[in-house]
């Protein structure tokens, strides 16, 4: 009814009509009519409480004053003004002085139980200077009608005949059900000696306007089923007019509970019903022991059908002279349908024709097991929590790097993608779930091998990552982009670490040969395993250098390999046979830029 923003904690409404203000009592069991208000103009409206100190969440306020004044923070003691209005006889009758600005709600109510109540809270501007005086500011509660002799005052201190006001309900009298809101009571000749408001009183929203008012109390009647009765709801200022009082009413709280219906499952503490696992019973109650017979009809609805996903639940019930209780065994059938989540509504009404109490039952396919997280990436060597609820007992596989393999909580360091699957027990019921972990895997690229001439440099190439950070540096023009100009003076391994954008960090490496006359490069390993990467030994020559030979053997003296044309390189094979890993020697000969021959040995690592 209100904007969902507002600038105080406890907010009115003083727009609605009396007869939208009296529908907001309404809760089980009755049904009102004949709505009339005698109030001043701004006198009563519905509230919601934000978050305030009064107790209930939501209601109407009926005030001697405007309504709109019982916003907080309580900025000052003394707020109200006279409206100029009179008082009410029944109320007088409460108090020894005169009423004014009497604010009164009225309206009939039909109930179809034995009792009638609803939730109040009375607050005065008043307290605490006026405790104990002639401005004894009151309210009234007041019912009649069959069983009733006269009007009844349902407003008083728990288990007393005392009607709640001003002098009633204070720092010296009745102080449990007194809610102080900043001003404090000092006992003085018989009455109290205010405070001086304060922080967080008067700065913070939570606390409303007026300076004390009583703790949520209850007011109840004894009434004959579907029987209608009167009620008048009033408050007014006694003494004078100048300090208002008002009362609260929780909306909702209007009630006359007849039939009262729930549901105790198989499974203790488990609100819903499993096919095949978890059933119950159907508890049909009344507020009172039947004194006469009484017929409940019951209005089965839901999305799930009668006697056909669960058993048969008849439409009316009789409760005999001395019962209270009646039971109804319900079974939801196995159907090993996916249906989903289905539902029973079941509403019983006296013969009264008013509504009486409901209840929704859920029927699922299986009890709600759940396990979590689904699917996950993390970085190589990480750990991850996975967790499961909703069963009695846990387990999970396979057991590959798992701190254990039971309960609801287990952590897992793969080394690898991996699938786990939990196995949920919960009673007679099973369930499972699967969740997969993904390892990154290195994407981190240095780039291919260079060979360059002293003095000279060569672009790098990385790739693989977000962020990039390359050792040594100093010879690099950054070494915190990918490709960055490397100048080294000799030849140079540099190490290439990326972060990627899960944050994980992986390295690789690139050589660079830095080369001096004659200008031939024979790399001292390779690796020929298919992978793309150093599968093929090859010469390098830069200049004028013209190849004669290139001859390889292995450690026995046998020549494995031999070409004069530098663009076929060595695959480790001889024919198709792949040699073994080992050391095996060179000989390379060529004419330099000069004609002169010359030769280079040495050695070469083959590995796999």
């Amino acid at each position: 009814m209100l904007a969902a923003e507002a600038k105080a904690q406890i907010v009115v409404d003083d727009t609605l009509t009396p007869e939208e203000l009296a529908a907001t009592l309404v809760g089980t069991g009755v049904v009102i009519s004949g709505v009339t208000i005698d109030c001043h103009d701004g006198g009563y409206a519905y509230f919601e409480c934000v978050d305030c100190n009064v107790g209930m969440e939501s209601g109407i306020v009926i005030v001697s004053g405007p309504a709109t004044e019982v916003e907080g923070p309580n900025s000052g003691s003394g707020t109200g003004m006279s409206m100029g209005g009179g008082g009410d006889p029944d109320l007088e009758d409460l108090t020894t002085s005169t009423t004014y600005d009497a604010c009164i709600l009225e309206f009939d109510a039909t109930v179809t139980s034995d009792s009638l109540q609803f939730d109040y809270v009375f607050g005065s501007e008043e307290y605490t200077t006026y405790v104990n005086s002639s401005f004894n500011d009151v309210f009234g509660l007041f019912i009649s009608g069959p069983g009733i002799v006269g009007t009844q005052n349902l407003a008083l201190v728990p288990f007393t005949t005392t009607s709640v006001a001003i002098n009633n309900v204070n720092p010296l009298e009745n102080e449990e059900y007194y809610v102080d809101n900043g001003v404090g009571c000092t006992p003085s000749f018989g009455g109290c000696t205010e405070d001086w408001l304060t922080a967080p009183y008067t700065t913070d929203d939570y606390y409303i306007e007026w300076d004390g008012f009583t703790t949520v109390l209850t007011a109840r009647a004894a009434v004959t089923p579907c029987e209608t009765y009167h009620l008048k709801l009033g408050v007014a200022d006694a003494g004078d007019g100048i300090l208002d009082s008002g009362v609260f009413i929780k909306a909702g709280s209007l009630s006359s509970p007849g039939v009262n219906i729930s549901y105790e499952y198989d499974i203790d503490g488990y609100p819903e019903m499993i096919e095949g696992c978890n059933n119950g019973e159907l508890n049909l109650s009344l507020s009172f022991v039947a004194t006469d017979t009484i017929v409940v009809n019951l209005e089965i609805t839901g999305t799930a059908g009668n006697g056909i996903d669960y058993s048969n639940i008849p439409t009316s019930v009789v409760f005999y002279p001395g019962d209270s209780l009646i039971t109804i065994p319900i079974e939801a059938y196995e159907d090993a349908l996916a249906e989903g989540v289905e539902t029973i509504i079941i509403t019983g009404e006296l013969t009264c024709a008013i509504a009486g109490d409901s209840i929704i039952l859920q029927i699922n396919d299986s009890y709600p097991f759940d396990a979590w997280p689904e699917d996950t990436i993390i970085c190589p060597g990480e750990s991850v929590d996975l967790q499961a609820s909703g069963a009695q007992v846990y387990i999970w596989t396979p057991i590959n790097h798992l701190d254990t393999t039971s309960g609801p909580l287990v952590t897992s360091t793969p080394e690898e993608t991996i699938t786990y699957t939990v196995l949920g027990h919960f009673y007679a019921c099973l369930e499972t779930r699967e969740l997969t972990i993904h390892v990154e895997e290195s994407e981190a690229d240095a780039g291919p091998d260079a060979v360059i001439y002293q003095g000279t440099s060569t672009e790098l190439d990385g790739s693989g990552g977000v962020a990039y950070s390359w050792t040594p540096a100093e010879s690099l023009s950054d070494p915190n982009i990918p490709n960055p100009e490397a100048s080294p003076e000799e030849g140079t391994t540099y190490y290439l670490t990326v972060t990627t954008a899960l944050g994980c960090e992986f390295t690789d490496s690139v050589n660079v040969a830095v080369l001096i006359e004659p200008q031939v490069y024979i790399p001292n390993a390779f690796t020929p395993n298919g992978d793309g990467t150093h599968d093929i030994l090859r010469v390098l020559i830069f200049n004028e250098v013209t190849p004669l030979s290139f001859q390889i053997y292995n450690r026995w003296g046998k020549k494995v390999f031999e070409t004069g044309d530098i663009s076929i390189g060595w695959d480790g094979k001889v024919g198709d046979k792949e040699q073994e890993i080992g050391t095996y020697m060179y000989i390379f000969v060529g004419l330099d830029e000069r004609g002169n021959e010359f030769t280079m040995n040495g050695t070469i690592t083959l590995l796999r």
